[in-house]
């Protein structure tokens, strides 16, 4: 595998973790969809708060850019934003609706995500991998809200 990839390739290794990723979100999804009552429940109440877990996770890139970077005490709000957003999503105890909150959480920074990167903020393999990564977690939640 090649480590030191161009600047406009995609690492191998986010790339790897990325797509790891992606295996709850479709194990949950699929849990939801299989008939089975206790398969159903750990699918929706286990990509819910994956989805929120993950939200944490992405808001927490921009804080560690901030401080590499000084950037405006602004990313630091933002970098928390999507963790307290994706808590109070689950705080939402009606399965359907819980869905419905977190998939436009997805869309939200994947925007601030993509104004980063017109500002030169973030790498634009970073911004390529995210748009491929959020296209799978949102579809995947959108296929259990069609559980």
């Amino acid at each position: 595998m090649n480590q030191q990839a161009p600047h406009s390739q995609i690492p191998d290794m986010p790339s790897l973790l990325g797509w790891g990723g992606l295996i709850p979100f479709g194990l949950a999804a699929l849990g939801t969809h299989s008939g089975v009552d206790a398969l159903v429940l750990y699918g929706f109440i286990g990509g819910t708060t994956y989805g929120a877990i993950i939200l944490s996770f992405l808001g927490a890139v921009h804080w560690g850019l901030a401080m590499q970077d000084d950037r405006s005490p602004y990313w630091y709000v933002w970098s928390i934003t999507p963790a307290l957003m994706g808590f109070a999503s689950l705080l939402i105890f009606d399965a359907n609706l819980r869905l419905l909150a977190l998939m436009p959480l997805f869309a939200l920074t994947w925007s601030v995500d993509r104004q980063a990167a017109n500002r030169g903020l973030i790498p634009a393999w970073y911004m390529r991998l995210r748009t491929i990564l959020t296209i799978g977690a949102v579809t995947s939640l959108a296929a259990m809200l069609l559980a």
